[in-house]
């Protein structure tokens, strides 16, 4: 027997920006876990002849096992992310869900939406609980990051539902040697809070710059926090080598040395090099010793995973697809992902409000665009016979990180310098 797809949806209105609540909900790593999804397993990218997906395995209650096929998130700035999920057995066979974004006179309307696909009769009754369940549990996330943003609360983002415990001996032992290290004292009531209070993935792999900026910090006195902190034993630093195209970490190491000659990204299907001037990344971790901060992914495929990729789109053999975007006064390009094939998109004042990206084999007919800055309708063709996945996305790198050379050139880092030099 089949069965028919069932919508679950929810819509509410918050006093917020449509740019605070869009920077909540595309980070579905932590959505998810916040909402009570349970971890999952994701496998390499499969690419054949009519699709691009990722195996992904999942335990739901702790025992019952879920295996799916996760094809790309297809997402547009600021207004709409969703993805599809096509179960190979078990009580569903496919979920299509995620959330939109409308600007209002006093905030932002946010429609938050599940279409799910029983297999089973005893799915009928099970896709009702879970799917309504998703969308109220992700209706008072939000509500409970506008209250705190609200009350003038420091924390970014609700409180991690089942965060890992700090010792709280060894973070005042560390407070107390920033404070003796000059630090400014609201920065380190700040960092102790980041420290005890953040979810587990925002205390590893800490970008420095990012959280100044988000502390409204100097940026010199967070960087003297994060070397003094690491030298007092509470955090450690590791050297992350970007994917050049994707920009995702690959793989880290505690020294220069240690890594490795060459690296492969799974989803761009490219080889690439360590370049220290480039796209190898200065991060820190909180120490096990201080807080045992596990690194759990719930969500490998979300806008937050790319926030240089303002635009995802996936493009079925033959198919067209027009999106509308709003995009800033400086230089982006449209990628495909896997051929890495691309094209200039240039601002342009005075421009073109509406621009064409047409796909055929030998890639992108257009040899270069220009678009004028604010509100743009694109307009994606695929004339080929395979899936492309179609991104717009900034040529400028991420201006928070810290690469290697970028080190050697800091004072803050002059022991670190000297293991980059040598």
């Amino acid at each position: 027997m089949a069965y028919q797809p069932v919508l679950f949806q929810g819509e509410r209105d918050f006093p917020l920006p449509p740019a605070e609540l869009w920077d909540l909900l595309a980070n579905t790593d932590q959505l998810n876990q916040e909402i009570g999804m349970p971890h999952v397993a994701y496998g390499p990218v499969t690419v054949t002849a009519d699709g691009m997906y990722r195996q992904a395995t999942a335990r739901f209650w702790g025992v019952r096992a879920a295996r799916w096929r996760e094809y790309p998130f297809e997402w547009v700035r600021g207004i709409r992310y969703a993805v599809l999920r096509v179960f190979e057995a078990g009580f569903l066979d496919t979920f299509y869900g995620g959330a939109d974004l409308r600007p209002q006179a006093e905030g932002t309307s946010v429609r938050v939406f599940a279409e799910v696909t029983p297999r089973t009769l005893l799915g009928v009754g099970l896709s009702r609980v879970m799917g309504w369940k998703g969308v109220r549990d992700t209706l008072a996330y939000c509500e409970e990051f506008g209250a705190r943003r609200r009350s003038a609360s420091d924390l970014q983002s609700p409180p991690p539902g089942r965060p890992s415990p700090a010792d709280p001996a060894r973070l005042g032992r560390l407070l107390a040697g920033l404070r003796e290290a000059g630090i400014p004292e609201p920065l380190v009531t700040r960092f102790g809070r980041h420290l005890a209070m953040a979810p587990d993935r925002d205390v590893l792999r800490m970008q420095p710059l990012a959280l100044a900026d988000g502390w409204g910090a100097e940026r010199a006195d967070a960087l003297r926090l994060f070397v003094t902190a690491a030298r007092l034993g509470g955090l450690f630093f590791t050297w992350e080598v970007m994917c050049p195209s994707c920009r995702v970490p690959q793989e880290g190491a505690a020294t220069i040395a240690g890594l490795a000659g060459r690296y492969h990204c799974d989803v761009c299907a490219v080889d690439y090099d360590a370049d220290l001037a480039r796209n190898v990344e200065l991060r820190y971790s909180v120490h096990p010793s201080l807080r045992p901060a596990k690194e759990e992914v719930y969500c490998i495929g979300g806008p937050a995973n790319f926030p240089h990729v303002w635009v995802q789109q996936y493009l079925l053999p033959r198919t067209e697809r027009t999106i509308s975007v709003g995009l800033k006064d400086e230089a982006f390009r449209v990628r495909a992902l896997r051929t890495n094939l691309t094209c200039p998109l240039d601002p342009v004042q005075g421009g073109p409000h509406e621009v064409a990206f047409t796909y055929r084999d030998d890639g992108w007919y257009q040899i270069r665009q220009a678009f004028s800055p604010g509100p743009v309708t694109v307009r994606f063709r695929n004339e080929t016979s395979h899936v492309v996945v179609a991104i717009i996305e900034q040529v400028q790198w991420d201006p928070r990180a810290i690469t290697a050379a970028q080190v050697v050139a800091r004072p803050e880092f002059r022991d670190l310098a000297q293991t980059v030099a040598g």
